[in-house]
């Protein structure tokens, strides 16, 4: 039982540990202002939007080409 309790108290020290280090490295984070998030959230956005007018056009082209070799 002893080895049971000291291993339950090594588990929850390195839990302890891993907390405490982790608020630590939070701590020290330089986090974005809120004009950098829009700015960030803008560019995600507009290329989503790209890809996805490119991924269509492409898909319609594709579709066009094998509706033709199809139907010869």
């Amino acid at each position: 039982m002893t080895a049971l309790v000291t291993g339950l108290r090594e588990g929850l020290g390195n839990i302890r540990l891993f907390l405490q280090e982790a608020w630590g490295e939070l701590r020290r984070v330089q986090w974005p202002t809120r004009k950098e998030v829009q700015a960030a959230t803008a560019v995600v956005i507009v290329l989503v939007g790209i890809v996805a007018l490119f991924l269509f056009l492409v898909d319609a082209l594709l579709s066009w080409l094998l509706q033709i070799f199809i139907t010869g």
